[in-house]
């Protein structure tokens, strides 16, 4: 990572209260931008890129974790929840994904940065059926929050909430997530480094 990347993360990580984790966030950095090369794992970004666009965006959602285990759907390269497990040492958290390629980077990574806390496994959605509930679901990577929804609510515990980390949200992306019969809340949040407007998509029973 180059300097200018290296204090973009560490003033990010400052203005999130999460400076503790910046030796492990940046140690993640270079397994992704190593894996990158060979396996295409997100699209080609410069190293500044990489830290506001992806790592602090995804670490901007860490306030609306709440207690108990955490399934990130559609996670890629462990984004948003691989990153999100490293700052939460104590939450245990589980991976989804169907890519292979994806799936084994996370293995690694959660291996080389020494997570007891973060299980992958390279699967659907749609198939996945473990033993118990999740409080909070997230995804960064599904096109429609509708979709995410209707395909994950069969795991969340009662108490529980699905998270949608967004860009802009068209009028119409709103109407469908409305009909999915959960309540859904959005909020505008703050993330270090990006120059357009994030949101979260907030859904509970």
């Amino acid at each position: 990572m180059n300097q200018q990347a290296q204090q973009a993360l560490h003033k990010g990580l400052e203005a999130l209260n999460l400076a503790a984790y910046e030796a492990a966030i940046s140690k993640y950095v270079y397994l992704l931008k190593r894996w990158n090369r060979a396996y295409n794992l997100i699209a080609k970004i410069d190293d500044l890129g990489l830290v506001n666009r992806h790592v602090l965006d995804c670490l901007a959602a860490t306030k609306y974790i709440v207690a108990g285990p955490c399934l990130d759907v559609g996670s890629g390269a462990g984004l948003p929840g691989l990153i999100l497990a490293v700052t939460m040492p104590s939450t245990e958290w589980v991976l989804l994904d169907a890519n292979g390629k994806k799936t084994r980077f996370c293995v690694q990574a959660v291996r080389e940065l020494g997570l007891k806390n973060v299980r992958v496994f390279q699967e659907r959605i749609e198939s996945y059926y473990p033993e118990h509930c999740f409080m909070t679901i997230i995804s960064r990577a599904y096109s429609q929050a509708a979709d995410f929804v209707c395909s994950s609510k069969h795991l969340l515990c009662n108490e529980g909430q699905i998270l949608a980390l967004k860009g802009h949200i068209a009028e119409e992306e709103k109407a469908s997530a409305e009909a999915v019969g959960l309540k859904m809340h959005i909020e505008s949040i703050y993330a270090p480094g990006q120059t357009g407007k994030r949101h979260m998509m907030i859904f509970k029973h």
